[in-house]
């Protein structure tokens, strides 16, 4: 007696959806991602002995080298105008919300910065400070 090979079929792979797969998959990874808001801010971070990691903050000032302030990348002129941006911005946050991550460079004086925390802190966020651990000698 003979065997009778069985015909094989040729598997296909669907391919009609991989474009759908491909940008729904750019979608999520977008959605997911956390976009730099302040990209062409220059500052380098002080260095400090004790850094402790911190949470992502929705709400970010910095200080560049030039000293201009900006609040999620948008430039103002002063401490005061920063002050009533924060305050109408922090208005309906409550706990962690009110977390307000400040990035000034390291050449900045106290002299600088120093209204910049206040004018956080009048507005009602409570400042969290960004640095770079120092290196061990």
């Amino acid at each position: 007696m003979k065997r009778r090979k069985k015909q094989r079929t040729p598997i296909t792979v669907p391919t009609a959806s991989m474009g759908d797969i491909a940008f729904l998959l750019t979608i999520f990874f977008m959605v997911c991602s956390n976009f730099a808001k302040e990209n062409g801010i220059l500052f380098t971070p002080p260095k400090a002995m004790d850094v402790a990691t911190v949470a992502d903050s929705s709400l970010s000032v910095a200080m560049d080298v030039d000293g201009v302030i900006y609040l999620n990348g948008q430039a103002f002129s002063g401490a005061d105008e920063l002050e009533s941006s924060l305050e109408a911005t922090l208005k309906d946050k409550t706990g962690d919300d009110r977390n307000v991550l400040f990035k000034c460079d390291e050449m900045i004086e106290k002299r600088a910065f120093s209204p910049v925390l206040d004018a956080i802190v009048k507005a009602g966020g409570v400042v969290i400070a960004i640095g770079e651990k120092k290196p061990v000698k």
